[in-house]
């Protein structure tokens, strides 16, 4: 017994020794640093830890205010070639490998209580601000979080490292303070500093549901920025390309809906000429696209303009006899669930 005990510490004193002189990364099984020959560009150096609270409040229509802690839950990586806009051109910050918290996994515990539920129950209208201390927020739609193909694309970084080009060897600044990170955004807007609230909401707006409605498509599309009508379309304008979206349709609650092929146009071409673009439009901007029979779902302005892996949602017009496709629709091309790939769309409002 006692041999074996010994076998056992031994054991366990080289596991732990092989972490530390073998320089594994713990997160993710990789060579922390990159020597030459080694395939892992994004160790180049080690990680810097960054400042970080290790607590986030959770409210609004949640059951209750709800404090989660950041210690013990999984990290996730996200590579960033970040940019941010400096008046009509970029800013580059330099490209980093930023290790953290991913926001869906924040979320999944907490309990929502929707204002919206009695008469329309599906979480696709559901969005997020995340607050700092210093009175910044950024948006996030509870699709772009929790439906998202990739849902730890978007993290609380604990700690940055830098991906140093070879030939150069040039190094950036590294952040002192934890901060958002967003791996599908061009411009990182959203990367506030600080996180310490999240506040869960719904859209607001005088929606009227009605599952059945007589015709299920509106021979108009209205652009709407606050309370001003900035376009109207009766067909998509025959200057966008059209694309071919090839997907396997999945349905939150129905499943499988086989694989189907949507045609489009990027819906960041109709609405980037509409809508203000600004640094802080990015940051808090707020999308509704809206159906005629009251169905809606939530958009960051970010996730339908500022993307930078080329999956915009595709707003399409009559592509086939399905009902409610007669006329105007989306495809949500990023998103893991149909969910948020909105029928019969009457409306896209900026809030």
């Amino acid at each position: 017994m006692r041999t074996k005990t010994i076998l056992v510490l031994i054991a366990l004193f080289l596991s732990l020794a092989s972490c530390k002189y073998l320089h594994i990364d713990g997160y993710s099984g990789s060579t922390l640093i990159w020597e030459s020959g080694a395939n892992n560009y994004f160790n180049t150096e080690s990680p810097s830890l960054l400042d970080l609270v290790s607590e986030i409040i959770i409210t609004g229509e949640t059951d209750g205010e709800q404090k989660v802690s950041l210690e013990n839950m999984p990290w996730h990586s996200v590579t960033l070639r970040e940019v941010v806009m400096d008046g009509d051109s970029a800013k580059f910050l330099g490209t980093f490998r930023y290790d953290g918290v991913a926001l869906c996994d924040i979320l999944s515990s907490v309990k929502i209580d929707k204002e919206s539920k009695e008469d329309f129950y599906p979480p696709v209208d559901l969005y997020v601000e995340v607050w700092n201390d210093a009175g910044e927020f950024a948006t996030f739609s509870w699709g772009e979080i929790i439906y998202s193909n990739d849902v730890y694309n978007i993290i609380i970084a604990k700690a940055a490292t830098r991906v140093v080009p070879g030939k150069t060897g040039e190094k950036w600044e590294i952040p002192q303070s934890g901060k958002i990170v967003v791996g599908t955004d061009l411009f990182a807007e959203r990367g506030i500093s600080n996180p310490t609230k999240i506040v869960v909401k719904s859209l607001k707006g005088n929606f009227k549901v009605d599952r059945d409605p007589e015709k299920f498509y509106s021979e108009k599309l209205e652009i709407i920025d606050g309370n001003n009508i900035v376009a109207d379309f009766s067909s998509i304008p025959v200057n966008l390309p059209k694309l071919d979206r090839r997907t396997i349709y999945y349905g939150h609650g129905m499943g499988y809906k086989g694989v189907r092929t949507f045609s489009g146009v990027r819906i960041d071409g109709l609405l980037r000429s509409l809508l203000p673009s600004t640094k802080e439009d990015l940051r808090t901007g707020l999308i509704c696209i809206e159906a005629v029979d009251g169905y809606r779902a939530s958009f960051s302005l970010s996730e339908l303009i500022n993307r930078v892996d080329g999956a915009e949602p595709l707003l399409m017009y009559g592509e086939s006899g399905e009902k409610g496709r007669e006329s105007f629709s989306v495809y949500a091309d990023s998103d893991m669930f149909a969910d948020r790939s909105v029928k019969g769309v009457n409306k896209i409002t900026l809030y």
